[in-house]
């Protein structure tokens, strides 16, 4: 690194400065901004420079002098330079001799202007030097303060700005240590071993956790919290590794080495990483305050890592890319930067950057898109003003969305003439009297995957709704979990019709509880329930307590696949029929699992009811592809007469076809390319290719009737090698159809992680995921998703829906000896006090007893406790009606009817304190309206409801009545 800048820690509004430091020709120069231009160019000033220094490789402005800065020299000295523009260049130079030359390559002051340097290791003399600069002119000693880290390389080392006895060293290739100056030992307070000992920077407004970055060729950036290593067990080998390890932080396609790493200074947990290919980027951290119950499984790898940690990365921002990056622009290499903290000219978060050319210029970090504050009614207002609010709706959810979905395509398709004629036909199969459409969206290119992300995103960017129909999506997981979107797969499949790949989903859910119905996937001593085709074929078994009949049983993939062969033959699957194969029940499971009915007597009637919703060409298709064209034949021969059944007679000549021409492939390849239906093509596919590879490869097909084509015609080698990728596949792309392949399982977890992440459909994924975890899944994502599920429930006050999802869910969650792997939830319904919002319930807790509701009248009387006094709450029993929350002691709501204390007796009895027996049992009861909150006592809101519909608080308005 041949130059830096560094923003001055004395910077003011009305003199910021900064130092640009040129190594390469051993100068430094102290400027002043005096405005920033266009651009973000900076026009600055110069104060002061001192040139022909001697060779240097580290540098620090002191905390304590403004016109001070150290440099550590090449051959190890300690060098004062004072930047003082109105003292003589001769004498502004104080240097530190040391024994045997070496490289210093650290140097750093703290608060009470002790200087540190660390030196390269020589044997048998300390490599860093602590300096006593408190001392004036030439009284100052030449001999070090403290020294440590005997024969041993320091590579970087920062003082903590409100500790300044203590300080962290980079020891060379060896560990992150801390020193206490206050402390006679040399040892150290506590280290822990890692490479990444390199450019260590402290978080200011944090001083707990620091940064280390990794040395040449190595772009790694790990986070440690110094608590952790003073209260490190040595025997805990998880306690020594850092909280967070950025893997390589920068692009390392191209070796990349971290030539700065620095925090804000304005913003905590922001820093900035500047690396030797001009790639220079923002990271903002954070955290969270999810609790794991346990460790997370080590299966896991290192995502488990990653989600047992509270910190995490909230946001990147990418200020300049290396040269070689497709997103690189024709700009000015950053050769250095530094954020600009105190006395910053500019407003926001701000970085100085130099260019080669010596140029400087401002950075602003991009700020965070600023969020939309909606009521509970999905509305935005703006200065008590209403700015939007969601269309109406027109019945349940999905036909909501149908609307929608027909109003985007109609925004999509408006130009051509051509697709105009056509978009009446695709527009036909999206309304509202067909609630089992084949595919909403058709096209001849786009995979069944982009089709169902062009439906979820409903086209955008290329089509826009107005914000009105935004604000209704926004209802959706709300409006279904209201319409009863829970466990019950038919009603869910009612539910969700506008999203069929999420029907499909449910369908498949279905399917394996078909299966799994009376100890159905259970054989040898096995329970394979709700395993996907991947874990079948591979005779793959995630082993888990509940999976074993008897726990004692040693688990091989023999026994895997006797387990498959009992059940098939327990089920009665007639014999496999299709491409040889040495796994044949496997087939016929996987088979079961695609929804490929093995009988001829099945597939009639799931044919019957595809006809029925229009689906001729599927219904036809799917005979033809599991085997039974004689089904087929019998299809033809009913939809014959059916109006809008085109392509029949082509379905029909090419069923009876055996060998075609090159005249008939010619016209088939012709209409495969030009119709919209993904069935027909297929079968036209087949008809001309006479390969069944063809119809697996068809990414426009369902992915369940891709892998039973596959099943069915593919050979061993074949389909072992097409599993394996679509697996890999959908559970990357989180493509809701990959389930059939996952199963529930860890893989299912990994797959709908990332469903999450692209769509936001938390909802969905808890209730698929809910037969499965925690009984045969372990998975700490699991806990999280749920938790963040039952919250919602609380934001959208749907206390009953919450209260049938833990039952149903409780009830799915029992192993085979009856016992429930479900801990008791939270309550779902408290009453909580309106100033901290804590519960009002009394509890064992010392501090939530009894004798904090106190009376205000006694809480008047006790003695104001002292300046080093706490106060503590009056004993004895409450006698007065004026109670007050056990938490923080503020008084309770008023009845909204006599104005008195809620939890008092009723004050129309004369002495009602005495003679509480004699009460009204609705009397102490406290009800309050779940749309305007306000409270009442049971027995006066019972007499004001019984005549009046409307809250009795003026001003309300509140249709308090019949929402009872």
């Amino acid at each position: 690194m041949e130059a830096a800048i560094r923003w001055s820690p004395h910077s003011t509004e009305h003199d910021p400065r900064f130092l640009v430091i040129d190594v390469a020709a051993n100068r430094l120069r102290l400027c002043q901004v005096n405005r920033v231009e266009r651009h973000n160019r900076v026009k600055y000033s110069q104060l002061c420079v001192r040139d022909k220094l001697p060779n240097y490789t580290a540098f620090d402005w002191s905390k304590k002098d403004p016109n001070v800065v150290a440099i550590g020299t090449a051959s190890g000295e300690a060098v004062i330079v004072r930047m003082d523009p109105e003292t003589a260049p001769d004498d502004c130079l104080r240097s530190f001799p040391i024994k045997h030359q070496r490289k210093c390559n650290s140097i750093a002051f703290n608060t009470n202007n002790l200087l540190a340097t660390g030196l390269d290791r020589v044997r048998n003399d300390v490599c860093l030097n602590i300096y006593d600069l408190n001392s004036t002119g030439s009284a100052i000693n030449s001999e070090p303060y403290r020294k440590l880290a005997s024969s041993e390389a320091i590579s970087s080392i920062k003082f903590f700005p409100s500790q300044p006895g203590t300080l962290v060293a980079g020891v060379t290739r060896q560990c992150i240590r801390l020193y206490d100056l206050r402390d006679s030992s040399t040892s150290g307070l506590a280290q822990c071993p890692t490479r990444q000992v390199h450019n260590i920077a402290i978080d200011p407004l944090d001083e707990n956790y620091f940064l280390s970055a990794g040395t040449t060729g190595d772009p790694t950036v790990s986070l440690w919290d110094q608590r952790f290593l003073k209260q490190r067990n040595t025997n805990d080998s998880a306690s020594s590794e850092p909280l967070l390890e950025f893997r390589p932080i920068v692009d390392n396609s191209r070796s990349a080495t971290i030539w700065s790493l620095r925090y804000s200074g304005t913003k905590r947990g922001m820093f900035g990483v500047l690396a030797n290919t001009g790639e220079f980027k923002v990271i903002e951290l954070a955290q969270h305050s999810h609790r794991l119950e346990g460790p997370p499984p080590a299966k896991l790898g290192p995502s488990a890592r990653l989600w047992a940690s509270p910190h995490y990365a909230k946001m990147s921002h990418i200020i300049r890319y290396p040269s070689y990056d497709e997103n690189y622009q024709d700009e000015p290499r950053v050769v250095a930067y530094d954020f600009m903290a105190t006395g910053s000219p500019v407003t926001g978060q701000c970085a100085l950057a130099l260019y080669p050319d010596k140029g400087v210029h401002v950075f602003k970090v991009p700020e965070v898109a600023p969020k939309v504050n909606l009521t509970a009614l999905e509305e935005i207002y703006k200065d008590r003003a209403l700015i939007a609010r969601p269309s109406p709706s027109h019945g349940a959810m999905a036909d909501d969305l149908i609307e929608l979905q027909e109003k985007t395509l109609k925004d999509e398709y408006q130009s051509g003439a051509e697709i105009k004629n056509s978009l009446q036909n695709r527009l036909d199969k999206l309304t509202i009297d067909h609630p089992h459409r084949s595919l909403p969206l058709e096209s001849t290119t786009r995979s069944s995957y982009e089709m169902h992300e062009e439906l979820l995103t409903l086209g955008f960017p290329q089509t826009k709704l107005p914000l009105a129909d935004y604000l209704k999506i926004l209802q959706t997981q709300k409006r279904r979990c209201k319409e009863g979107y829970c466990l019950d797969c038919r009603k869910n499949k009612e539910i969700v019709k506008n999203d069929l790949w999420l029907v499909d989903a449910w369908s498949f859910v279905e399917r394996m509880d078909t299966l799994s119905w009376g100890d159905g996937m259970v054989g040898n001593d096995l329970d394979l329930k709700y395993l996907g085709v991947h874990a079948i074929w591979f005779n793959k078994l995630e082993m888990y307590d509940q999976r074993l009949i008897d726990p004692d049983t040693k688990t091989s993939e023999a026994m895997f696949v006797d387990a498959v062969k009992k059940i098939c033959a327990n089920k009665q699957f007639p014999p496999f029929s299709g491409a040889g194969t040495r796994y044949p029940e496997q087939r016929q499971l996987c088979l079961a699992l695609c929804g490929w009915n093995l009988s001829k007597k099945d597939l009639r009637e799931r044919c019957s009811v595809l006809l029925m919703d229009g689906q001729y060409c599927k219904a036809i298709v799917l005979a033809v592809l599991q085997g039974y064209r004689d089904v087929a034949s019998d299809l033809l021969k009913e939809v014959t007469h059916m109006p809008n059944a085109g392509y029949i007679a082509l379905l029909g000549a090419v069923i009876a076809c055996e060998t075609v021409n090159e005249g008939q492939r010619n016209m088939c390849s012709w209409i495969a390319e030009t119709t919209k239906d993904p069935y027909l093509k297929a079968l036209l596919a087949y008809f001309t290719t006479g390969d069944w590879r063809s119809v697996v490869d068809m990414p426009q097909l369902a992915l369940c009737d891709r892998v039973g084509a596959a099943l069915k015609y593919l050979t061993d080698d074949e389909l072992t090698h097409l599993l394996q990728l679509l697996t890999s596949e959908t559970t990357a792309y989180g493509n809701i159809e990959g389930l059939l392949l996952t199963g529930f399982t860890n893989r299912a977890m990994d797959l709908i992680e990332h469903y999450i992440a692209k769509y936001g459909d938390l909802q969905s994924a808890v209730l698929i995921l809910s037969r499965a975890c925690p009984l045969y899944i372990q998975d700490h994502r699991w806990a999280l998703w749920k938790d963040l599920y039952l919250e919602q429930f609380q934001v959208w006050r749907l206390f009953l829906q919450r209260a049938h999802y833990v039952k149903e869910h409780n009830l799915r969650c029992v192993t085979r000896e009856g016992k429930t792997v479900n801990k008791p939830s939270a309550p779902s319904l408290a009453i909580r006090c309106h100033n901290c919002q804590q519960n009002l319930a009394l509890r064992k807790d010392a501090k939530t007893s009894r004798q904090y509701l106190v009376p205000v009248h006694e809480r008047s009387r006790t003695k104001r406790p002292g300046p080093q006094q706490k106060p503590q709450p009056p004993m004895g029993e409450a006698t007065s009606p004026a109670l007050a929350c056990p938490n923080c002691n503020a008084q309770m709501p008023r009845c909204g009817i006599c104005l008195m204390w809620l939890g008092s007796p009723d004050p129309s009895k004369v002495g009602a304190a005495q003679t509480l027996k004699e009460e009204d049992l609705e009397a102490r009861m406290m009800v309050f309206c779940m749309n305007c909150t306000h409270g009442f006592h049971g027995h006066h809101a019972r007499d004001w409801f019984a005549r009046h519909a409307m809250c009795p608080v003026p001003d309300c308005q509140c249709m308090c009545g019949p929402l009872k």
